[in-house]
């Protein structure tokens, strides 16, 4: 694709959901007023957010009965890396070589260790053949239960086009965006409740309230796309396509993080400072963030497709636990890799182009709700033109 289409691409996405954020936008800042007592503000002042970039307002959101994290403290150790694996082995999708548990690193260092490792997950594909690896720091909770999953994801990617009809160059994903889409599709799948009750790790007679649930969702995904196709994409079009000035790096930033995210800085930030640079992506993987706003559109549209088509479900109440037609739904879309076009591959397997629209109906919900909730509040974001 042209950067300009890219960039019509990730406007497309922002349009679709931007409704929502609207809802999701004001909702947080009435929220956040009374949280600290304060008066509400027009725009959503940054050191109020929970995440310092506002890409993730999920803190904001505590749902009741869909916390793990006290019955997940009790299993061994490598339960949820054990378990993780058993979910995809249920799918008709291999074991992991031994070799993943021999080389990876996978749990927290101990506190005498002369070395230190990064705690963020990833996952490796070293020999772009069959040494497959994660680097994660594994405590048995929830973050981690659904960060595991999503590891595994791209380990059962890397294996599945680890295959003699894909050369090695080609051992990628469709596009980047279907590997991380294939992770956090299986990290959706394993906290929703039905999911969660056969492994009897929620009892299914608990309370559980299905439109927290949702708003904490899209908190993550429908929050994120403005930050991912917008100010992220945004600054670095600017910078690389325009020859952004130096000395407008911070002003635009916070121009873009206003205008996409109606966020604002606590204070004057002069162009003495590099704000965006906060974000490693910036500095260590240039001018494709937009892959993570395109994964969460793929990841609705795989799992709207998995759930009406395949399971016969609803999509906000799944379990694809044991479901070997799944399995190869997702093996077919990761067997290929690179080597065929990935926008024919979603025709292929899903009959669609790449739409928001499967994102927005799963929401459709949580909107009624908002715009009840939002009765009588002033919305200080402009409707999308």
């Amino acid at each position: 694709m042209t950067v300009e289409e890219m960039r019509a691409v990730c406007q497309s996405m922002i349009k679709d959901i931007w409704p929502l954020y609207r809802e999701l936008h004001t909702w947080a800042r009435y929220t956040l007023a009374e949280k600290y007592g304060k008066e509400v503000p027009d725009m959503l002042p940054a050191h109020w957010m929970p995440n310092r970039w506002g890409q993730d307002w999920t803190a904001l959101v505590n749902v009741e009965g869909m916390n793990l994290d006290e019955v997940l403290k009790e299993k061994p150790g490598n339960w949820i890396v054990k378990e993780g694996e058993r979910f995809y082995v249920s799918l008709g999708l291999d074991s992991l070589p031994h070799s993943f548990y021999e080389l990876s690193s996978l749990y927290p260092l101990p506190d005498d260790a002369d070395y230190k490792k990064n705690n963020h997950a990833s996952a490796w594909h070293i020999d772009l053949n069959n040494d497959l690896r994660s680097l994660m720091s594994i405590v048995n909770n929830t973050r981690w239960w659904a960060t595991t999953l999503h590891e595994l994801g791209h380990i059962y990617y890397f294996d599945a086009y680890t295959n003699p009809d894909v050369p090695i160059v080609l051992r990628t994903g469709a596009n980047r965006g279907y590997h991380e889409a294939i992770g956090s599709l299986l990290g959706l799948a394993s906290l929703q409740k039905p999911f969660l009750t056969g492994l009897g790790l929620i009892d299914e007679n608990a309370k559980t309230d299905e439109t927290m649930t949702l708003l904490k969702e899209a908190l993550e995904y429908i929050v994120f796309i403005p930050w991912g196709a917008g100010v992220m994409t945004d600054f670095e079009w600017e910078l690389y396509s325009n020859n952004l000035d130096a000395g407008q790096f911070n002003k635009k930033w916070w121009n873009l993080k206003l205008e996409y995210q109606g966020i604002v800085p606590p204070a004057e930030r002069g162009e003495e400072y590099c704000d965006a640079t906060s974000k490693t992506h910036i500095n260590n993987d240039p001018a494709q963030y937009y892959d993570y706003a395109i994964s969460y559109v793929l990841l609705f549209q795989f799992h709207d497709y998995i759930a009406k088509n395949i399971l016969k479900q609803d999509p906000h109440s799944t379990n694809y636990w044991g479901s070997k037609e799944t399995g190869k739904f997702l093996y077919d879309i990761m067997k290929p890799g690179a080597s065929v076009d990935w926008r024919e591959l979603l025709q292929t397997s899903i009959g669609s182009d790449m739409s928001a629209k499967p994102m927005v109906d799963y929401f459709a919900p949580l909107m009624d709700y908002l715009k009840e909730q939002n009765k009588g509040r002033e919305h200080t974001l402009p409707e999308y033109n």
